[in-house]
């Protein structure tokens, strides 16, 4: 399962702030497998996000990333839980 089967094709892309909602933007290179426990887990609604982005020399392009919706207190436990998992995956690597 990739981005695309998370998002519907006829998702837009999210520009604007629902008021009362907010979005936990979800890093590159997360795997899906986190991102759909995340969404399934904490009953966040997956959209996507475009953002300006640019390399070294300064060139500009747009970079499409996965945000999650919901409630502030929700989004809050969803990106504690993904730092928390973060860590222990990292911790592994320690020593």
């Amino acid at each position: 399962m990739g981005i695309e089967d998370l998002l519907s094709e006829e998702e837009e892309v999210v520009e604007e702030l629902v008021e009362g909602l907010y979005d936990l933007v979800i890093p590159p290179g997360v795997p899906m497998t986190l991102v759909l426990e995340l969404a399934s887990e904490f009953d966040l609604e997956p959209h996507s996000k475009t953002i300006d982005s640019s390399v070294e020399d300064g060139e500009l392009f747009g970079m499409k990333l996965v945000v999650l919706r919901g409630d502030r207190e929700t989004v809050e436990r969803a990106n504690k839980y993904l730092f928390e998992v973060f860590d222990d995956r990292v911790g592994c690597f320690e020593d």
